[in-house]
């Protein structure tokens, strides 16, 4: 026997759960105005990093090219320039395959003279607009985010930590 209606029906409700499963993947991207989300970073030693309250600056690396980015304009400054700033370094390492994380690119990081909160699971942070090839900037004022840049030059970045 053959239902017609009843495999159009199958179709449709495959289609809905399609669409809704898609649509709950994609976190709202913050915006002006929004508070600065409260995330479970930690630093490249793997020691808790909270996020300060009168932190005013975060940079955040997407991906590998931005990473590269931070890096250049960091080894320009002190390395203290970050925490003089009120400002924080989030990278995002997870779409890296765990053994160059761990073999290479943790072991690179721990090395660094400054804190630098390595995200491994980028569902911590869907929410954090980004932009290929560039570093996001997110500007806060008491917890909430004030304006939010990409940089795209380790002159730009340098130049927020001066």
């Amino acid at each position: 026997m053959n239902y017609p209606g009843i495999a159009a029906a199958i179709k449709r409700l495959m289609f809905a759960a399609v669409v809704a499963a898609a649509s709950s993947s994609f976190a709202a991207t913050l915006q002006s105005g929004d508070p600065l989300p409260s995330m479970p970073l930690k630093d490249q030693h793997a020691k808790s990093l909270p996020v300060p309250a009168d932190t005013r600056v975060v940079f955040f690396a997407a991906e590998m090219t931005s990473s590269k980015l931070m890096s250049k304009a960091l080894d320009s400054l002190p390395p203290t320039a970050l925490k003089d700033n009120k400002a924080i370094y989030i990278a995002d390492i997870s779409s890296m395959p765990g053994p160059i994380s761990s073999i290479v690119a943790m072991p690179k990081m721990q090395k660094l003279p400054y804190a630098v909160a390595v995200v491994k699971d980028a569902s911590e942070t869907s929410a954090l607009p980004r932009k290929a090839g560039a570093v996001t900037v997110l500007k806060t004022n008491g917890g909430k985010i004030s304006a939010i840049d990409f940089a795209t030059t380790a002159e730009q970045i340098a130049a927020l930590l001066k």
